[in-house]
């Protein structure tokens, strides 16, 4: 027998009326007659030449040939369907869930760059820091996510994009207005800025503490100062001479090669979390095309912040 346009659409019936075992039914989730699918599903049978149900008064069961015929039938069509809907995705927008600092900061100004080198590929960049696992990337519609934590992913694909180190940062005026600042001898008078909420389940303060076990470990105790839920509100707070603020150097870059914020006392120290580029599908054409992107960002701006901090 061959596979002509009627019979596709008569093993469509039949596959609809074998898994619900029942031809009302099958007409509704097809959108079909109940006569039209009877219908089809009889001349399904006279051109095979053997029976797919037993009718009963009111029930539907298959036969042996049936149950043979509707476990392919349901395979192939499956198949079929992710087939159409992995092929549709390719030409829909990659949904990028990133944390709104290194969005805005990092990020963003480099995706006119992504954009021109792969112009196949439309990136929707939505800020957000929540938690993901791969069941809410599923529900949440993200296909890549980045993340700034020390957390060890295992339900999806985690890429280490790069390490994190932490600079005090001031602007210069800020920094005339308190000499202690400048030759690292007093942090009398200093107003700390903090990003209240680093990762989930960060210690109170945990970046400014880890500066300072390093640079000032005979610092003061007590570090309490304004906190803001992102990090670029704080160095905002920075920028408007408002404090110091504990940076992370992939959001202070640019500042401090501008001049518009300066690193004060000490070095760099590296933080305990890092970006992880976590893919709920890292083999979909998209996401293969933007991970090896920025990944090769990550790792030009690596070069650049080393030699910036080694000046």
């Amino acid at each position: 027998m061959q596979l002509d346009s009627s019979v596709l659409g008569a093993l469509r019936c039949f596959e609809a009326a074998a898994r619900l075992l029942s031809f009302t039914q099958a007409s509704r989730s097809l959108n079909l007659t109940q006569s039209a699918v009877s219908q089809q599903i009889r001349h399904l049978e006279e051109r095979l030449g053997y029976r797919l149900f037993v009718r009963q008064a009111r029930s539907l069961k298959l036969t042996g040939k049936g149950e043979v015929l509707f476990e392919v039938t349901t395979r192939a069509l499956g198949d079929i369907q992710a087939t159409l809907q992995r092929l549709g995705l390719s030409n829909a927008p990659l949904q990028v869930s990133c944390l709104p600092s290194f969005a805005l900061q990092w990020l963003m100004p480099r995706l006119t760059e992504f954009h021109r080198q792969e112009p196949d590929v439309s990136v929707r960049l939505r800020a957000e820091f929540q938690s993901v696992d791969r069941q809410s990337m599923r529900v949440e519609d993200i296909d890549v996510a980045v993340r700034y934590d020390p957390t060890t992913y295992s339900e999806v694909r985690a890429d280490v994009l790069l390490d994190e180190y932490l600079v005090a940062v001031a602007t210069p005026e800020y920094l005339a207005a308190h000499p202690g600042l400048a030759d690292a001898t007093s942090l009398d008078g200093v107003v700390f800025l903090h990003d209240a909420s680093p990762w989930v389940g960060a210690a109170e303060f945990v970046e400014w503490r880890t500066w300072m076990r390093v640079n000032c470990p005979d610092g003061p105790r007590h570090i309490d100062g304004p906190q803001f839920n992102l990090s670029s509100l704080a160095l905002a707070a920075a920028l408007s001479h408002q404090g110091v603020a504990m940076g992370r150097t992939a959001l202070v870059y640019d500042d401090i090669r501008s001049g518009r914020l300066v690193a004060i006392m000490g070095k760099p120290v590296k933080a305990p979390a890092r970006y992880v580029l976590l893919s709920r599908d890292p083999h979909d054409r998209r996401t293969l095309i933007f991970s090896d992107w920025i990944k090769r960002e990550c790792h030009r701006f690596d070069i650049e912040r080393h030699r910036l901090l080694q000046e």
